[in-house]
């Protein structure tokens, strides 16, 4: 067997393999002893007939296995010697096949995607700061108080008020249509900043027991349910239970009962610090990815796009997931929107492009910057890992062990150490002071 293989410039490379007939002739061979345990032959059970009497009868019928049979040992004696691997098994084009002159195969296979990165120290970002003022504390100290609420039943003359709890029995239908045969049940906080504009005002004044039926239209604009934006709605509601709620004063016994803080300063004390971690790491994260972004654009990608493709369907399956889609594919998927496939089939196929350039810059740097990781490390990050789960580090461990993810989690770990090594090598500018509020629009992309 003699091979010739030249590498394009798109991440591929042309093989060529040329075998010799005694290659070919071998390759029938073992086509037909694979055969002959199911080959029919008159006065011989399956697999006791002589090897030239199953030849005779197959004939060259056995060919594409002989030639499958050739070529799968051929990449598996070759895979060594090629300068640039597949990243998956070639498919061949057989340009001749004898058992007399031999055989000529040739292939374009995908090789590993290739990137030259910038000089890390040539990447500008700018890095932000929290600034934790006195008005987020006290907003943090709220968010803790509503959670320590105490409900009290109130009387079945009381009416409801602005802040009650409400236990209701209700159900709704859309102007000109029918009723549902069957009531929901449900709680509603009188107050909440999620409820609908102006719908708890037809609940004031209802005492238990009491049933109400009233038209609620819609915004015309409402995200938190846009398929009621502008609609004219027919609520019932019977209120089943009214709760007084009431909440405890913020003072040092507040502070004691929280996380038995000696007293209220230090309780904020501790809030502020929390605060500041909690965002000061998410930021330190926006920056990494606007330091990769930066990478990315400076870098130089040369990826298959097959390897597109494949990750384009892997992005829009998990998008499917993640916000509980039914199972279907991206073409009908596309016909729900009313949209183009190409049109769609290209937003998930940028985010897809975008990961693999994420994947094989990392994979690079360390590869460049000799980043590994220890025993020590893939230990430490399962302490950190289980410390955020809320977990005993050893109760993470057997669940990883169980599903088999030990590679996943130490890559991660890995990841979380390249990441340190980017942050820490590019350039930054002097950090940025920012606002609790400023910071939230950056983390949830809403940023101008």
């Amino acid at each position: 067997m003699e091979f010739t293989a030249k590498k394009n410039n798109n991440a591929t490379c042309d093989l060529s393999i040329q075998f010799s007939a005694e290659e070919v002739r071998t390759a029938y061979g073992k086509a037909y002893q694979n055969a002959a345990e199911k080959v029919k032959i008159p006065g011989f059970r399956p697999g006791k007939a002589p090897l030239n009497m199953v030849e005779k009868v197959l004939g060259d019928s056995v060919m594409d296995d002989a030639a499958n049979i050739m070529l799968n040992q051929a990449m598996a004696d070759l895979f060594d010697k090629l300068e640039h691997k597949p990243i998956r098994l070639p498919q061949f084009q057989m340009e001749t096949f004898d058992k007399n002159t031999g055989a000529k195969a040739k292939a374009t296979y995908d090789t590993k995607p290739e990137v030259t990165l910038p000089k890390l120290k040539k990447i500008k970002i700018q890095p932000k700061e929290i600034k934790i003022s006195d008005a987020d504390i006290q907003k943090e100290l709220e968010g803790i108080q509503k959670n320590m609420a105490r409900n009290s039943l109130k009387e079945e003359s009381e009416p409801v008020e602005a802040a009650d709890l409400l236990e209701i029995n209700y159900k709704f239908k859309e102007t000109g249509k029918e009723y549902p045969e069957q009531n929901q049940t449900g709680k509603f906080q009188m107050g909440a900043p999620q409820n609908p504009p102006g719908f708890e005002t037809n609940l004031l004044g209802m005492k238990l027991n009491e049933t109400k039926e009233f038209t609620f239209t819609y915004p015309d604009v409402y995200p938190a349910s846009p398929e009621s934006a502008g609609k004219s709605i027919i609520y019932t509601v019977t209120v089943t239970a009214v709760y007084k709620v009431t909440y405890p004063e913020i003072n040092d016994d507040f502070a004691s009962e929280v996380d038995g803080s000696a007293n209220l300063q230090e309780l904020k004390d501790k809030t502020k610090k929390q605060l500041v971690e909690i965002f000061g790491n998410a930021l330190t994260k926006r920056a990494t990815d606007d330091a990769y972004n930066e990478i990315i654009k400076e870098s130089k990608f040369i990826i298959p796009e097959s390897l597109i493709v494949e990750e384009t369907e892997t992005v829009f399956k998990n998008f499917m997931r993640e916000f509980g889609l039914p199972v279907t594919s991206l073409s009908d998927y596309a016909k729900r929107l009313g949209k183009e496939e190409k049109e769609v089939r290209e937003s998930f196929s940028k985010a897809a492009e975008k990961r693999i350039q994420t994947y094989i810059l990392k994979q690079k740097i360390a590869d460049d910057h000799k980043i590994q990781i220890s025993e020590e490390e893939v230990e430490a990050g399962y302490e950190k890992e289980a410390t955020a789960q809320g977990i005993p580090a050893e109760t993470l461990k057997k669940e990883v062990q169980k599903q088999k993810a030990e590679t996943y989690y130490r890559d991660k770990f890995l990841f979380d150490k390249i990441d340190e090594f980017v942050y820490a090598e590019v350039e930054k500018k002097s950090p940025k002071a920012i606002s609790t509020e400023e910071a939230e629009k950056i983390l949830s992309g809403k940023e101008e």
